[in-house]
């Protein structure tokens, strides 16, 4: 492990540079503060780029360098009344920490209020240091060290990501960034200036949803994707059709990457569905499809494919051109993911387990599926436009 900065960010972290998200966890009692402040700094220590800000290298990259500590990391606030809806925007908008994008700024925020019967804890990370399953680890290990307990360090070393990676002779084009990432690179379109999350998603309860009897066997959030897509399809696609996004975390297929790993480990699988066929199959059809794609590129081959396009995309293009790669195409894409098998429900910081999790989505076009005890749940964001 690398114990000196700056450290490059790898292909994938220079795609997220700009984009942040959040979890809110509602406890029914008082946390302690001065507990939750000095765990923290112990974990810190072992999650390095949480405590570091970004900087640019001399290779045309970024990286992260350590910052000087402050004074307390958990900003403590009061408010005389709790939440009448934890989801909606504006209760999210009070309780979430914003970060500034841009050099030299913090990658971790931390708010805890205090209301007159409980607390709500909201930590904000940058994506650029790492993706769901990176927080959610982070996350654990502070909970573990609140309670007197130990929990094993990262591993955060860029490298096993970088190496070997190998350039095309043909310049990249944004088809084969979409192509082979499944994200959207769409040149003069993405400005990120303005702290972030700038918006939270509102919440949607789906109904119940069975595949079809003799059909492939099928995941609930395939199922539930498929039911996002049928019920907003009007509102989402193009002219001529939809283009979906599902990220898939490739820590378990990426030859040398620990489980451990805390960074950005993904891709999205593409899927293009034409509007007639939006209109026409079922919703079990429709999910065959989403987890045909996903499993196309659910291999160490796919995970390498996605780095060797983004990295030939910085060396052609310089880092700033990650500011025009989006997570959904603006015109008519959507991006799914699903955090329902991360546990954050039993992150337990000295009061239990929480009442209420959010991760809210916080960008256009985006939805968050995730799980809670009455069954499964989606904060959804449309264009704004339609929303």
């Amino acid at each position: 492990m690398p114990s000196t900065g700056p450290f490059p960010l790898s292909p994938i972290d220079h795609l997220f540079v700009g984009h942040a998200f959040s979890a809110v966890l509602e406890y029914g009692e008082h946390l302690d503060a001065g507990r939750l402040e000095a765990s923290l700094s112990t974990v810190l220590q072992g999650f390095t780029p949480l405590a570091c800000h970004l900087v640019e290298l001399p290779d045309a990259r970024l990286g992260f360098a350590p910052s000087q500590v402050p004074s307390q990391w958990i900003e403590v606030r009061e408010t005389p009344r709790a939440p009448g809806e934890l989801s909606g925007p504006e209760s999210l908008g009070e309780f979430v920490p914003r970060l500034a994008t841009g050099l030299e700024q913090p990658l971790l925020g931390v708010r805890l209020t205090r209301m007159p019967s409980g607390s709500i804890l909201s930590v904000t990370v940058s994506h650029a240091v790492t993706d769901g399953h990176g927080f959610f680890t982070f996350l654990r290990a502070w909970s573990r060290a609140t309670l007197g307990r130990t929990a094993d360090a990262p591993t955060w070393d860029r490298s096993v990501l970088a190496a070997g990676l190998q350039s095309r002779e043909t310049a990249i084009k944004p088809e084969d960034v979409w192509r082979r990432t499944g994200f959207t690179w769409s040149p003069g379109t993405r400005a990120v200036e303005s702290p972030q999350p700038a918006t939270f998603g509102v919440r949607r309860v789906p109904p119940a949803l069975e595949p079809s009897s003799g059909g492939p066997t099928l995941f609930e959030n395939d199922l539930l994707c498929a039911w996002l897509l049928k019920t907003y399809a009007h509102v989402l696609a193009g002219p001529e059709g939809l283009a979906l996004s599902v990220p898939i975390d490739y820590r378990r297929s990426y030859g040398g990457l620990p489980q451990s790993y805390f960074g950005n480990a993904v891709r999205a699988a593409p899927l293009w569905l034409d509007r007639e066929l939006l209109e026409r199959e079922s919703i079990p059809e429709l999910a065959a499809r989403v987890q045909e794609s996903v499993r196309a590129v659910l291999d160490e081959r796919g995970a390498r494919d996605s780095l060797e396009c983004l990295e030939q995309l910085r060396r052609e293009q310089g880092p700033r051109v990650f500011e025009d790669v989006h997570l959904a195409d603006p015109r008519n894409g959507f991006l799914v993911t699903n955090v329902s098998r991360l546990p954050f429900g039993m992150l337990d910081f000295g009061r239990g387990p929480p009442l209420r999790t959010l991760l809210p989505a916080v960008e256009s076009r985006t939805a968050a599926i995730q799980q809670t005890d009455e069954g499964s749940e989606v904060s959804l964001i449309l264009p704004e436009a339609k929303a």
